[in-house]
């Protein structure tokens, strides 16, 4: 406990003075990194398991679950919206340097984002917004796919758990805690979702008053496929009973929301 003390404020350090943000190659994939896929996210779990008491696993990540939080990362911090959902900010909650803040973004940041950009005309505002909804759009189906082959496997952790006689109480701690970190996961792409709906619904409104457009029909017609894409997406994924992992935040799973309801503000 003394140790970490006096190690974590100097890897927090490290960390900033570094830069917080992933590098990221073509196509918007993060590249490699020792900062961002080691050190971070050991901080991370430091701060995250003895500063806020949250769990963490010991448990190696399968290679599904690596994928799950590499197409994650690619939607909550996809290329084309960089500039206005703070990147620094989606890297941090990542590695669980920081914990979760984005219930505070609010989805107003899109539209300043796109005010602030120098756009030769107008319309080429309205097709920034048009590709980027069409850009998510394309996210959603590989990721809810990687989330439900996750959660099947999920399933079959519990149930060799429930067949499994004498397991040692470390070992049961491992498997609840990967569990309840994977729901995690999804319940962080889920929530960005729904900014991202509401921040392409508040741009689409207020670029109507401010830069008129014959355009509008094509952009509802973007931002309505968004939002059905993630509503088939999340169909079909009945709730997973997280035990025994300590005190944490319920996952959307064990609720009936939607992508219909409000975003959550703060």
């Amino acid at each position: 406990m003394i140790a970490w003390r006096i190690l974590a404020p100097a890897l927090v350090a490290t960390v900033f003075l570094a830069g917080c943000e992933r590098p990221t190659g073509d196509f918007g994939r993060a590249e490699p990194s020792v900062l961002h896929d080691r050190l971070m996210p050991a901080t991370g779990e430091l701060i995250a398991r003895w500063d806020r008491r949250e769990v963490v696993s010991d448990f190696n990540r399968t290679d599904r679950e690596v994928a799950l939080r590499d197409r994650a990362w690619a939607l909550v911090r996809a290329p084309h919206s960089r500039d206005w959902f703070g990147a620094t900010l989606v890297e941090l909650e990542r590695t669980r340097i920081i914990p979760e803040v984005d219930y505070a973004f609010d989805p107003k940041g899109y539209y300043n984002f796109l005010r602030r950009d120098a756009f030769v005309s107008s319309e080429t505002r309205w097709s920034r917004a048009i590709a980027d909804m069409r850009a998510d759009a394309g996210l959603i189906d590989p990721f809810w796919g990687e989330a439900r082959r996750v959660r099947e496997d999920d399933a079959l952790r519990l149930r060799a758990l429930d067949q499994r006689h004498g397991s040692a109480p470390k070992e049961l701690q491992n498997a609840y805690s990967r569990i309840d970190e994977n729901a995690r996961v999804a319940d962080w792409v889920w929530r960005a979702m729904r900014l991202r709906v509401a921040a392409y619904r508040d741009a689409i409104d207020r670029m109507m008053v401010e830069t008129p457009s014959s355009r509008r029909m094509e952009a509802e017609q973007a931002w309505m496929d968004l939002r059905d894409a993630i509503g088939r997406a999340e169909a079909g994924m009945p709730p997973l009973p997280r035990r025994g992992a300590g005190e944490t935040r319920p996952s959307r799973y064990t609720k009936s929301e939607s992508i219909d309801e409000k975003v959550p503000q703060k």
